[in-house]
């Protein structure tokens, strides 16, 4: 057990950089990011991901069973607007512009509502994910806990903040402080 962030934000670069699956290479992927010296814009970094990621993955061998996604969000210059890209390592981490949209993973059900206040919804949607996430066998669980940040990327700029620390918080940080001790 341990906190994981599963976002890189890159503010220069106006990037916020996300993953799902194995954190070993979405690590990788994060320490790589931040080794550059410099990164451009999203289509920059566009041009490079899906090469980058294709040859990080060969060199390890594969990915085994465990299928893994990278996102970026950021600014186009390109397009004057902020955009997103999806890296699947099923489609061999091909470039996938993202559309418009809310996604979820792991999926569940989302009430349609007119009035959607952030951070408000996000973190309704969270707890759900914890509550399905719960609900499966402990070897299929993703573990989601700890605390829940909420990025917004708007004119020009990165604004970041804790907007919800899960009840099993304080618990789950003395166990693995603890374990640090032993």
């Amino acid at each position: 057990m341990s906190f994981q962030r599963k976002f890189l934000s890159l503010p220069d670069s106006e990037l916020i950089i996300a993953g799902t699956g194995l954190a070993n290479f979405i690590n990788g992927w994060f320490a790589y990011l931040s080794d550059l010296a410099c990164i451009g814009d999203i289509d920059d970094l566009n041009a490079i991901a899906p090469g980058v990621l294709k040859a990080s993955a060969d060199a390890a061998g594969g990915l085994g069973d465990i299928t893994t996604t990278l996102y970026h969000f950021g600014y186009s210059r390109k397009d004057a607007r902020y955009v997103g890209y999806a890296y699947r390592s099923i489609n061999g981490f091909c470039s996938e512009k993202l559309q418009n949209a809310l996604g979820l993973r792991p999926v569940v059900p989302v009430a349609p509502t007119d009035n959607i206040q952030f951070p408000d919804f996000l973190i309704d949607i969270v707890i759900a994910q914890q509550r399905a996430d719960r609900s499966l066998p402990i070897q299929q669980q993703l573990g989601i806990g700890g605390e829940i940040e909420f990025a917004v990327l708007s004119h020009r700029t990165t604004r970041i903040e804790t907007v919800h620390r899960f009840i099993s918080f304080e618990r789950e940080r003395q166990h693995i402080d603890s374990r640090g001790e032993a």
